[in-house]
């Protein structure tokens, strides 16, 4: 189930609640009668999870596609300039592009390959563009602006 679907039936049982008042069931969710305060901030948050539901794939999709990224660089190193790392999944390169590409702060990442740092693939993003040298460590990218 993706956070999409699930912020609109979070926000639907919501608005149930705002409009029922409570006092019903639906499967294993049992919702006792709520005061009228509560019925107010249930309806207002529920009409923004379903809000989220509807409009999130789009935003998501607005925000990522804004971000073009340089063609990898093989075997090329940008040292320094990290600001977060992780492990990363081994010969899953995109993962780490796909990070870089997403967080607002990021300029460039770096890909560590296994056996390197240790058995794990290892990601470094990173908040300038350091200079590239060559290295077989690693694989690189930039993030076009």
């Amino acid at each position: 189930m993706t956070l999409q679907t699930m912020s609109f039936i979070f926000g639907a049982l919501l608005l149930a609640v705002a409009i029922l008042g409570g006092g019903f069931e639906i499967k294993e969710i049992k919702v006792s009668n709520v005061t009228p305060g509560v019925r107010i901030v249930a309806a207002i948050v529920g009409i923004i999870f379903v809000g989220l539901g509807f409009f999130q794939g789009p935003l998501l999709e607005r925000i990522t596609a804004q971000a073009r990224m340089s063609e990898r660089e093989h075997d090329k190193d940008r040292l320094g300039g990290d600001y977060f790392s992780f492990d990363a999944r081994t010969d899953h390169v995109e993962d780490c592009e796909g990070a870089c590409r997403t967080e607002a702060k990021c300029a460039a990442w770096t890909y560590v390959k296994p056996g390197v740092q240790g058995p794990q693939a290892r990601c470094y993003l990173k908040n300038v563009v350091p200079a590239m040298s060559d290295n077989a460590c690693c694989v690189s990218g930039t993030k076009i602006r």
